[in-house]
Order: C-alpha cells, then structure tokens, then sequence
C-alpha cells in the first residue's frame, strides 16, 4: 500500500549494510509522491543502543526516490524557520510490511540558516565510516555529486530553499492538523 496524506509512518535512519542508527516513530504525510513531504512534532526517537528521547518542536521533512540527500525543515518554538538540516542519504525506500521509510545514512550534513548561511559539517565521520564500512567508490561519487548538487539549490534558493517553502510547508502541516481535530 503506497501512503497517503494524512497517514502515520516510521523513519529508519540506517548505516551501509542495513545496520540501524536511529529511528522517529511517528511522522505525519503531507504531501505523497516525489519528494514526498512528512512532518512530525515533538517526535519519539529512538536510537540504536534502544534509548529514547524526544526531538523538540516542528520538524517537516522532504524525502526522495532520486536525490541522495533529504532535508529537514526545523522551527523554533515560535514556529518561525529556525534552519535548514540537510542529510547525506540514499534515496528512500518503502518498507511495505512495518510501513516504514528507510534510507542510509552518510554521514555529511549541511546545516543551512534563513539568512542562507551555511555549513557543511560530519566530513570526519564519513571519512571514518568510509573506510569502517569500506563505502564502494560509486557511493563515494554519489555522496560527492550530491554535495555538489545540495549546495547548488542553496545557493539559487531553489526548493526546498525559496523564501515561500519553509512558510509553505508549515501552513500545510497546521491545516491538516485542524482538518485531523
């Protein structure tokens, strides 16, 4: 069964080789399809040691079949744009049977501010994960290539990075929440 607005799902976040490294236990779909659009508020963490904590406030969340990379829109608890988290990922993948998204995690984040300021950050931990795991150099090529392509899209302000989207996106998360009661 393919998700649809309005339907409750869990994200696992995993390393190379399918090994768990964090999972959100509840977000909400937005928008289904390409990138499919999430939200989650105050979510239930869940890390791989078995520890949860919960993540504070609005997080709404752009995943795709295609990019390798997702990016996180956070807001501050006056629900104003607080930044921008982006994550090197494979694209996602459904999960039919524990109606879960998964993608791998790898490592490099470029944490963006509304003033379009940013800043790479992790480089050291995919260096050591590159060769813990022993990445094959067609993921270190699409790492780098989508690098090169996130930055791009920062730097035209293009989606999810134009002025209009982050306020967007939460508008749509309030409205479905009202129409939820």
């Amino acid at each position: 069964m393919i998700p649809k607005k309005g339907d409750t799902i869990r994200i696992e976040s995993l390393k190379y080789g399918n090994l768990m490294h964090r999972a959100w236990k509840k977000s909400v779909i937005l928008l289904p399809g390409e990138p499919l659009v999430l939200a989650n508020y105050n979510a239930k963490v869940v890390e791989k040691n078995g520890v949860e904590w919960d993540f504070p406030g609005l997080a709404i969340c752009l995943f795709s079949k295609r990019d390798w990379f997702h990016t996180v829109i956070l807001y501050d608890d006056q629900f104003r744009l607080k930044e921008y988290y982006c994550n090197i990922a494979s694209p996602y993948w459904w999960d039919e049977a524990g109606k879960t998204l998964c993608y791998i995690d790898y490592d490099w984040d470029l944490i963006v501010k509304p003033d379009w300021h940013y800043q790479w950050v992790d480089g050291d931990e995919f260096e050591a994960n590159r060769l813990h795991y022993g990445y094959p150099q067609t993921v270190v090529d699409s790492v780098n290539r989508a690098k090169q392509e996130l930055e791009g899209r920062v730097l035209r302000q293009e989606e999810p990075f134009s002025p209009e989207f982050a306020p967007f996106w939460y508008h749509q998360y309030l409205m479905l929440k009202t129409e939820a009661g």
